[in-house]
């Protein structure tokens, strides 16, 4: 065999198998800013017979250069999977370190996207930046990367306003969820795990699920919720419900006034300790508040059911 012929059979076990066009960063809330990149990688990866594939980090790259719980996230790295999943594109997930941080951009590139992933394309939000730095953009990597096939998208604007993961977070510290709903395309989800807690509920006839969402989620303004609650899903048969959701420390309970999210589902009445429960909200009712009775706590979650029950969401219209 010839050193050429060794060459090529060495370059061909190396390369990888799959040719990807990817678009990188954290992706918090994968609103309607991101999905408009979304929407145009797919587009042109599927033209030029590409894996359309969305790369995110583990932790947020924000954990690691400045420090755990800033910012509070939208979406946790299993709510980015199964919402990209569900629009057709690849999810890769990649460790975020100390170390990963002080590499050059071009030697990212280089190893961990072209070399490893098979990466020929590249698209970019407006502002995105990452390496050592933050010297890795859009125009840096057009000019390091000839062979890249690369893009950029501009601003995406909601009645002239910059949509982003900020104006999510204000939108919600309001109990705005319709207009969170208008940047991210979807309601905003709490998702996790049902939990014990006080069993209240249980002792007054509304049961409510408690739910154990993971570390540094970012919780909306404390109140009571109208949801769309949805049980199952995955290799299951999803359920969903309508709920009364409570956020807020329950101060109408006895005990230590912890914050919790608990669940009242219409017209359930199951067992689901340890299950998995997503909750879209749909319409913030009313400040969380402490009855002088339980029978007065009793009477206004009849009220908030009832609401609950009958809220057709009319006033999302634009």
């Amino acid at each position: 065999m010839s050193a050429e012929d060794e060459k090529n059979l060495k370059d061909n076990v190396e390369r990888p198998a799959v040719r990807r066009a990817v678009t990188m960063g954290n992706f918090d809330g994968c609103h309607m800013g991101h999905q408009a990149l979304f929407r145009t990688l797919k587009a042109v990866a599927e033209v030029n017979g590409l894996v359309p594939t969305v790369i995110t980090f583990e932790p947020h790259s924000n954990y690691v250069l400045y420090g755990p719980g800033d910012p509070l996230l939208l979406t946790t790295t299993e709510e980015k999977r199964e919402f990209i999943e569900s629009l057709g594109l690849e999810f890769l997930v990649l460790p975020f370190t100390s170390e990963v941080a002080k590499l050059p951009f071009d030697v990212f590139v280089r190893r961990e996207l072209i070399e490893k992933r098979g990466v020929c394309s590249m698209f970019f939000g407006h502002d995105h930046c990452f390496g050592a730095g933050g010297k890795g953009n859009y125009e840096t990597i057009t000019q390091a990367f000839p062979e890249l096939s690369t893009a950029m998208l501009s601003i995406v604007l909601h009645k002239g306003e910059r949509v982003s993961s900020s104006a999510v977070r204000n939108a919600l510290l309001n109990g705005d969820v319709a207009r969170a709903q208008t940047y991210l395309g979807r309601p905003y989800r709490l998702s996790g795990t049902v939990v014990v807690g006080k069993r209240l509920g249980h002792t007054i006839g509304f049961p409510t699920a408690n739910l154990q969402v993971e570390p540094y989620k970012f919780l909306p303004k404390g109140g009571v919720y109208v949801a769309s609650a949805r049980l199952g899903g995955g290799q299951g048969e999803e359920r969903i419900f309508r709920a009364v959701v409570n956020i807020g420390t329950q101060p109408s309970a006895p005990g230590n006034h912890h914050l919790a999210i608990e669940a009242y589902l219409l017209d359930f009445d199951e067992d689901i300790y340890g299950q998995h429960l997503a909750l879209d909200l749909l319409a913030y009712l009313r400040p969380e508040q402490k009855f002088a009775s339980l029978e007065d706590l009793v009477r206004q979650i009849g009220m908030d059911a009832d609401t609950a029950k009958n809220y057709n969401g009319n006033h999302w219209a634009e």
